[in-house]
């Protein structure tokens, strides 16, 4: 030959999962699937199953619900705005309606919940409070009853409203059927508390305003009264003269609007003070709190299928991890470094890892 002839260059095989190699074929993926489904079915078997047994061992819960509509009080506050506006004093728009979603975040509040747990409850035929029932054990007595408050917030109390009718349905699960009975009467008894304090206050200020006016009204009505007097005296022949007539019919209004107001706002003043004393429930309730009947069901489907689903993802993921270390090396190096490490960690603990088969 004449020139030199060029050298061959050789060729390289790429392995799958190597370098560079970042697309991952569906077909591998189902082979992978198709092999080891000997590890997914016992892994979805055996979730499965330790769900189903969790449904079965679990202490059996008793449910209780009550369901009440609270009154709104815009009769008294669309009132006292009334009256306020009348002369020319802002006291807030009319928002103050308490909504259902209101009373969802009241059942729910810390101090809704403490006097809950500071209560003291009859269960099986012993008076125990809640921190000793439900034996939480903490350095301090204000730990355990935030214990106690988180376990109902999370556990025990849910709320329900009704965004169309504005009922509002608070359910209570325990372990004891008489502690979620009396756990949902005390809630109603707290939330029925707080309405009446707070209807009280609301009274007790609108009072102390209609009282404040009061005073000011009878010294404008004693005035303009002075002021009629006082023209009387001075002209007691006023019917022959135009001016003085329409001099005192002016001063004769002025006394006639006083007067009005005044007697306005002493019956606002007597409603108040009324309302202030008054002791009345201000919800309605539509369905009080029962004795349940009976367990709750234990739902053994729900748990079977949420343990086979579980299991099924679990038996995926463990059978690509499966395939990863059961294949041959492939000359990637962060798998290399991964198995140094692995091998490093094993040895530790005095364990080696078993080589996989080329």
């Amino acid at each position: 030959m004449t020139g030199e002839e060029r050298p061959e260059t050789p060729r390289t095989t790429v392995h799958p999962g190597a370098i560079g190699d970042d697309e991952i074929s569906l077909w591998e993926v189902l082979a992978v699937l198709l092999r080891r489904r000997g590890v997914i079915v016992a892994s979805t078997l055996f979730i499965g199953a330790l769900a189903v047994t969790f449904a079965l061992v679990r202490a059996p819960s008793f449910s209780t619900e009550a369901s009440f509509q609270p009154q709104g009080s815009e009769a008294s506050q669309s009132q006292l705005l009334a009256l306020a506006s009348q002369f020319g004093v802002n006291v807030g728009g009319g928002g103050g309606e308490l909504s259902p979603a209101f009373y969802a975040e009241l059942l729910t509040s810390r101090e809704i919940l403490f006097r809950v747990a500071e209560f003291d409850f009859q269960v099986d035929g012993a008076t125990v409070r809640l921190v000793d029932l439900l034996e939480i054990e903490e350095d301090t007595e204000e730990l355990r009853l935030k214990s106690a408050i988180e376990w109902l917030r999370e556990s025990a109390v849910s709320v329900q409203t009704g965004r169309e009718t504005g009922i509002v349905t608070v359910g209570v699960t325990t372990d004891w059927p008489e502690l979620s009975l009396q756990i949902a009467d005390r809630l109603l008894h707290e939330v029925s508390r707080f309405n009446l304090e707070t209807r009280q206050s609301e009274a007790a200020s609108e009072r102390a305003f209609i009282e404040a006016r009061v005073d000011n009204a009878r010294k404008d009505l004693q005035e303009a009264e002075n002021e009629l007097q006082a023209f009387l005296q001075a002209n007691r022949q006023f019917q022959d003269s135009p001016e003085l007539a329409f001099q005192y019919e002016r001063l004769q209004r002025n006394v006639s609007l006083r007067q009005q107001v005044f007697t306005t706002l002493v019956q606002s003043f007597e409603q108040a003070r009324i309302a202030e004393v008054r002791d009345t429930p201000v919800m309605t309730v539509l369905q009080p709190p029962f004795m349940p009947p009976g367990p709750d069901e234990r739902r053994l489907k729900l748990f079977l299928a949420l343990g086979l689903v579980l299991g099924a993802m679990a038996g995926t993921v463990l059978a690509f991890v499966v395939e990863a270390f059961k294949r041959p090396g492939s000359g990637d190096p962060a798998r290399e470094d991964f198995q140094r490490t692995l091998d490093g960690f094993l040895r530790s603990f005095g364990m080696r890892r078993k080589p996989a088969a080329d």
